[in-house]
């Protein structure tokens, strides 16, 4: 059975809110700012990000450009580059319903376009992670 977008976009602001939750020295989280972010902007860019990337009119590649603008216009920083690659895919393969995520995925990965490609690479550019130069 497919999931709803409605249930898609809810498990994964809970996902993120899950991880800014964490205590991870360092890092940003519910009790520490850190690198220029606070756990707000984490939370504000769960919830802005979380439509592009549930939109089913939306290739998986155009989901996560899409996800990633949001959250630049929302915050103005990298807040969720990592989550936005890891959850595209996934929320993709768990729209397509049957009984194995894991063949859904794999069915998924092997069906991406050139387009996809491009849009993903758009994607990390947009974001600007540190480190990339």
């Amino acid at each position: 059975m497919a999931l709803s977008r409605e249930r898609l976009r809810a498990s994964y602001k809970d996902a993120c809110r899950m991880e800014i939750e964490a205590l991870k020295p360092g890092n940003v989280h519910l009790f520490a700012d850190g690198h220029g972010m606070s756990a707000a902007q984490f939370m504000m860019s769960a919830e802005v990000s979380s439509g592009p990337l549930t939109d089913p009119r939306l290739p998986v590649g155009q989901r996560m450009l899409e996800a990633v603008r949001a959250t630049r216009l929302a915050v103005a920083t990298n807040t969720n580059l990592g989550i936005i690659l890891l959850a595209g895919p996934l929320i993709c393969a768990a729209e397509m319903g049957g009984d194995r995520l894991q063949d859904n995925l794999d069915s998924l990965l092997r069906a991406l376009s050139v387009q996809d490609t491009k849009a993903v690479f758009e994607t990390i550019v947009t974001a600007a992670p540190g480190g990339l130069g």
